[in-house]
């Protein structure tokens, strides 16, 4: 059975070891907190929010624990989307059929923007056709770049093709990002996917042969992946640098990094990133 919006609090703040005492303090009384898990009365929405913040968990991660056995079909193929690895084309062509067959029944433009992404990232894993990729992300840009104000899911769609477009474009939106992010400042959902703006930029900007500036995103990466523990951008954020310290004459530091990144993904025994990122070095390498 479906849990109630108490029981779902009672369960977490067990699990994590925290009295009904602790995680009241400061918000409201014991005896109204023991309410709220037992479903006597809902708490208001600031008051919830000061909860889940006691509680070590973001409002995203509690909506999917309440509501995961009943997630709608739209909200499923999202949360897949964004958990793919972009890289792994198989995974991509099974999402981007199933987003069709959704999109035969309702049309919906968040939906109809992932399969975009889609297709466009499985034309540039097919034929690493920037161009062709191109008018696919071009498509979503073309509705993103009228809105006045970008939301967290926005944002992470157009991280999603910010690589692909020319570099001049790319380091334009990725500014327009960073402001956008601004009245979000240390907040987790917010800085996650500044990480992967930043490195995406990096690698453009690396392309470009613009060596500092694109080091100058990594390192603003760098410690956000270790706060919140993002060890895959790490390995690649730590490859990226020492490609392009070798790059300006820094040969043994940028060894260091390469090694680094692949100790990291050595310890999660991903195979695939280990081979993508062996061809990454040495194409750059190469370069």
């Amino acid at each position: 059975m479906k849990k109630e919006f108490g029981e779902v609090l009672k369960d977490i703040r067990i699990d994590r070891g925290y009295s009904q005492q602790y995680v009241a303090e400061g918000i409201m009384g014991q005896s109204a907190y023991s309410k709220i898990e037992r479903s006597e009365m809902e708490p208001t929405f600031r008051k919830w929010l000061a909860i889940l913040e006691k509680l070590n968990i973001s409002v995203d991660e509690f909506r999917y624990i309440l509501n995961k056995e009943d997630l709608t079909t739209k909200e499923k193929l999202i949360n897949e989307f964004f958990s793919l690895n972009y890289n792994h084309l198989d995974d991509l062509k099974w999402l981007k059929d199933e987003i069709v067959a959704y999109l035969k029944e309702e049309e919906d433009y968040l939906l109809r923007d992932l399969y975009y992404a889609c297709e466009s990232l499985i034309v540039l894993n097919e034929t690493q056709n920037v161009e062709k990729a191109q008018f696919f992300a071009k498509k979503i840009w073309e509705r993103m770049e009228k809105f006045d104000k970008w939301y967290l899911l926005d944002i992470r769609l157009i991280n999603t093709i910010l690589f692909i477009f020319p570099i001049d474009v790319a380091v334009n939106i990725g500014e327009r990002v960073t402001e956008q992010l601004v009245p979000y400042h240390n907040l987790k959902e917010a800085e996650i996917p500044l990480i992967n703006v930043d490195i995406n930029l990096a690698v453009l900007l690396f392309e470009d042969k613009k060596y500092h500036e694109a080091l100058s995103y990594l390192e603003k990466a760098i410690p956000l992946c270790k706060k919140y523990q993002k060890y895959i951008q790490l390995a690649l954020a730590y490859a990226r640098k020492g490609i392009i310290l070798q790059k300006t004459g820094k040969m043994d530091e940028g060894a260091e990094h390469i090694e680094k990144a692949y100790a990291i993904l050595n310890a999660i025994e991903d195979r695939k990133l280990i081979n993508d990122l062996e061809k990454e070095v040495s194409h750059y390498m190469s370069m």
